[in-house]
Order: C-alpha cells, then structure tokens, then sequence
C-alpha cells in the first residue's frame, strides 16, 4: 500500500501524462485548447472526469443546491439523452440522485470503464484512451446544445 504523500504523486502522475496524451491527439485530430469541465457558463453543470481505484467515470454533473433548478437542469438533458447516450456510449449510467463519496446529493449521467487502477501504470493507457474519446464526444454535445440547456 501507498502512504498518502506516494498516492497523491502517482494521481498527480496520472494527470500530467495525461495532459500530455491530451496535447500529442489535439495536434493529431486538430482538436484545439483545453477540457471545459467545470467552465461550461452554466451554474451548477460540469463535465467531468474521475479515476480512483476501481473506475474511470467521464460524465456531466448537475451540482446545484436549489432542487428546481437541478430537476429543471436535469430534465432538459433527458430531453437530449439520445444526443449524450450516443457521445458517452450505450452503457451510459442516468442518475437523478447521485450521492457522492462525500455524502454530497447530485445528479449525474456518466459511463465508465471498470476494473481499472489509478495506482496501476499499466491501465493508464486504456483509460487515457476512454477519457479522451469520451470527454471530445460530449464536449461536441454540449457545444452544439448549450444555448439550450442554459436558456431552454
């Protein structure tokens, strides 16, 4: 087992060779800048990306603490979920209440890729793989369907 200070480097390790994995298919595919994430210009939605001990999950977030605006949110996407079934995948997981390793209530539509190992090298390239193909399909989505999903 790793102490924390070796687990945090291996997960800072993971992140920068991906970072560079990211640059080396921008400059193949001309896919240009960074990920959007959490800069989406619309309050409480992020795409995001997670990788730990057993999964890799790439997927959209609904974090808002108002539940009208969550449902709402939440509802419109549903509205478009052939349009984000088809950039995540058929195994993408919908989730209206989703509770977090910190006990935080969200909502989440999210596909994963299991029995993976940030603390094992040999999965990174697997998962830089499904991170990158996944992430560039829903930032298509969501660059083609913003202006609906922030005002309707």
């Amino acid at each position: 087992m790793y102490n924390r200070e070796e687990a945090k480097q291996i997960r800072v390790n993971f992140w920068d060779q991906f970072k560079d994995y990211t640059m080396k298919r921008n400059r193949k595919t001309g896919r240009k800048g960074q990920w959007i994430l959490n800069k989406t210009g619309i309050n409480g939605l992020n795409l995001k990306f997670h990788f730990d001990n057993t999964i890799a999950i790439v997927g959209i977030d609904v974090e808002t603490r108002n539940m009208d605006k969550r449902i709402d949110l939440y509802g419109k996407l549903e509205s478009l979920q052939k349009q984000i079934n088809k950039a995540l995948g058929k195994n993408t997981q919908w989730e209206i209440e989703y509770t977090r390793e910190n006990n935080k209530s969200i909502s989440r539509i999210y596909t994963s890729l299991e029995q993976v190992n940030i603390f094992d090298p040999e999965c990174w390239n697997s998962v830089n793989m499904f991170f990158y193909d996944r992430m560039s399909g829903l930032e298509e989505f969501y660059q083609e369907y913003k202006d609906y999903l922030r005002y309707g």
